[in-house]
């Protein structure tokens, strides 16, 4: 069976999807890992005490018996070399932004779009974490109708890389803030509503993204997407605050049902065990709960999801297990 790629295997969702490999059918011939010069020749722990050596990305590399390939790496990574996996006959599943918005690029959700991925090779792109969790808890409530989303999230210093984790563990230890190392305000006790760069319009480029990205995702060009998203001190677990509002009435019995049975996520029926970032950390499901109908066309619900698992390396994995089952 021919081997699967990961490109940026040194960092958080690398290493997750190193995980993930290892109890996956994908994992059944050892990965072949890239990255840097600066990584290349580290060892990286595998199965039974084994260890993978992760070589250096350059055009001497010999890719014929890759036939997937996971990118876990920056934007300009991605631009420059995924053309080139492409042309050597590997598909490849690319966690950046850098093709997200491309025309002819899916971007997928497995559980929502998940029939846009092809056999052949090519570049799909997975769609930004917070997205990801916030379409697979609304999407299936299209079923009730059209809606307008108001959506506040709560993001995990995760979702900057190891430099996040490390700069709330630094910041626990000594409150020693380093200003763009690599947050602009502290993180431990606090929060700020400023993921990315301000656009013209004073949108993040994370609020444009969901936005962007939704419209692609569910094919709703005018579907109209609210956010405001924040960083809190929080390690890996992204959370959701969703306001979904109606042309019509709605019943919050019908919306239970489909998030009952609901792909890829866990309803909590209980009001009062709502999902919290906390103990849902290294889960892969997606968890809502807090349902209720604050009017008669007004449904709100709390979403909490593993932002480097389901947000980043899981629908990665997902994507490549779907391309090869094809």
């Amino acid at each position: 069976m021919p081997s699967v790629a990961v490109v940026g295997a040194s960092g958080c969702v690398g290493e997750a999807m190193l995980e993930l490999l290892r109890e996956s059918a994908l994992g059944e011939e050892p990965p072949r890992l890239f990255g840097s010069a600066r990584s290349a020749g580290r060892a990286v722990p595998w199965k039974e005490g084994f260890e993978l050596e992760i070589e250096e990305l350059n055009e001497s590399a010999d890719l014929s018996d890759i036939d997937v390939a996971l990118f876990a790496a920056s934007g300009d990574v991605a631009r420059k070399w995924a053309p080139w996996f492409i042309d050597e006959g590997v598909a490849v599943v690319d966690n950046s932004s850098a093709f997200r918005l491309e025309p002819g690029v899916p971007l997928v959700i497995p559980e929502i779009n998940g029939e846009l991925v092809s056999s052949a090779p090519a570049i799909i792109a997975n769609p930004n974490c917070s997205t990801i969790l916030l379409l697979l808890a609304i999407a299936p409530l299209r079923a009730l109708g059209p809606y307008r989303v108001i959506a506040d999230t709560y993001q995990a210093v995760s979702g900057a890389g190891r430099g996040g984790l490390e700069a709330l563990e630094r910041e626990r230890a000594r409150g020693d803030f380093q200003e763009g190392n690599p947050f602009p305000f502290p993180i431990e006790g606090n929060l700020f509503p400023l993921i990315g760069e301000v656009g013209e319009d004073g949108m993040t480029s994370e609020e444009r993204k969901m936005l962007d990205e939704s419209r692609k995702i569910l094919d709703w060009p005018d579907l109209r997407v609210h956010t405001t998203c924040v960083r809190v001190p929080v390690e890996r677990c992204h959370s959701l605050a969703v306001t979904l509002v109606y042309p019509k009435e709605i019943s919050r019995a019908d919306a239970a049902a489909l998030l009952q049975s609901a792909k890829g996520t866990t309803y909590i029926s209980d009001p009062s065990r709502p999902p919290l970032p906390g103990p849902l950390s290294r889960t892969h499901s997606v968890h809502v709960g807090r349902l209720r109908r604050t009017g008669e066309r007004v449904l709100q619900l709390w979403v909490v999801g593993d932002q480097i698992l389901k947000g980043a390396a899981l629908n990665a994995m997902q994507i490549a297990e779907l391309w090869r089952s094809k």
